[in-house]
C-alpha cells in the first residue's frame, strides 16, 4: 500500500488497463500489447476499482474502454479519478459501436484535473449489438471488415505510442451535451430495473461471476439486479442460456461478444489471479 492507502504499481515499461462488456476492449488491449513488442502488463479496471488510489510508476499507460451513452463508463470514470500518473505517457483507446461523442474528452478532462492528459486518444469502431430500445446490429460481413480495420489501426496506434508522439484526441467534443444525454438515458432506461430472466435460466450463477460491480445476486431462486449497474450488459450477452433480458426488445435480438474472448476472460476481469508485480495480484499476463 502507498501512503494514500492505494496500490503502488512497480515500475515497468508499459501497462494497459481495460474495461469490457462484450470483450471488444479486451481484444483491442491484447492487440495493442502484442503490437508494441514490449514488456506490457494488461490489467482489468474492475479488479482495481475498490482501491482508494492507484499510484502508477510506468513509463507508458494505456486505458482501453467502450463508449457509454456518448461518454465514459462510470466504472472507468471512477478508476481514472483514482490514478496518480506522475510523468507517464498516457494514451486512450475508446471502442464504440454507435457514437463515442465525448468518451475520450471525458477521460482527458479527468486526467487534466489530476495534472496529466491524454497524449493521444483513438477511436476504434467495433461490431456490436444494441438491444435496449431497438434492435441495432452489424452484419457478419461488416463485422469481418471491422475486425480487419481494427488490426490495421492498432498498427498505426502502436507506431505513435512507440515514438511517444502527442497526436491529440480523435473524435468531436459536444460542448452542449454536458452529460444531459447520459442523465436522460439513465433515467428513462432505468437499466437495472428492467432486467428479467426467462424460464431458460438454470440459476447457474455465471451472471454473478461476470458482473464487474458485484451487482447481481440470487435470492430465493430468483436472479436480482441491485442499483449499481454499469450498463455494460455483459450478463445479458454472455448468459449461456440466453435467459437474461432487459426490457421488451432484447428477447428478439441475438447476442454479441468478441469471437476471440472467452467466458473465462470476462470472469477474470474481476477475479484475475496474481501473476507477479504486487502483493495485491493486480496484473495479468
Amino acid at each position: 500500500m502507498n501512503e494514500l492507502g492505494g496500490i503502488n504499481l512497480l515500475r515497468m515499461k508499459t501497462i494497459i488497463y481495460y474495461f469490457t462488456g462484450t470483450g471488444n476492449s479486451l481484444a483491442v488491449a491484447r492487440d495493442i500489447a502484442e503490437e508494441l513488442h514490449d514488456s506490457v502488463e494488461i490489467v482489468p479496471i474492475a479488479k482495481l476499482i475498490k482501491e482508494k488510489s492507484i499510484n502508477i510508476g510506468f513509463d507508458v499507460v494505456g486505458i482501453v474502454y467502450p463508449a457509454w451513452l456518448h461518454g465514459i463508463p462510470p466504472i472507468v470514470e471512477e478508476f481514472a479519478k483514482k490514478l496518480i500518473l506522475n510523468d507517464s505517457y498516457v494514451f486512450g483507446i475508446c471502442t464504440y459501436f454507435i457514437d463515442p461523442s465525448n468518451a475520450l474528452f471525458n477521460m482527458n478532462t479527468i486526467l487534466e484535473q489530476k495534472g496529466s492528459k491524454l497524449a493521444a486518444g483513438f477511436l476504434i469502431k467495433m461490431p456490436g449489438k444494441y438491444v435496449l430500445v431497438k434492435d441495432l446490429t452489424s452484419s457478419d460481413e461488416e463485422n469481418k471488415r471491422r475486425f480487419i480495420e481494427e488490426k490495421e489501426k492498432i498498427k498505426e496506434i502502436a507506431k505513435i505510442v512507440k515514438e511517444r508522439k502527442h497526436s491529440g484526441i480523435e473524435g468531436h467534443f459536444d460542448k452542449n451535451e454536458k452529460g444531459e444525454i447520459r442523465k436522460y438515458h439513465k433515467n428513462v432506461y432505468k437499466v437495472a430495473e428492467k432486467f428479467w430472466v426467462t424460464d431458460r435460466c438454470n440459476l447457474c450463477g455465471l451472471c454473478i461471476k461476470i458482473c464487474p460491480r458485484d451487482n447481481i445476486e440470487i435470492i430465493n431462486n430468483k436472479v436480482l439486479w441491485k442499483d449499481n449497474c454499469d450498463y455494460c450488459l455483459a450478463c445479458l450477452h454472455w448468459c449461456p442460456q440466453t435467459a437474461i433480458q432487459n426490457g421488451d426488445i432484447s428477447s428478439k435480438c441475438k447476442r454479441y461478444h468478441h469471437p476471440d474472448i472467452s467466458m473465462k476472460d470476462i470472469i477474470d476481469q474481476r477475479h484475475v489471479k496474481h501473476s507477479g508485480g504486487t502483493e495485491h495480484g493486480t496484473m495479468q499476463n
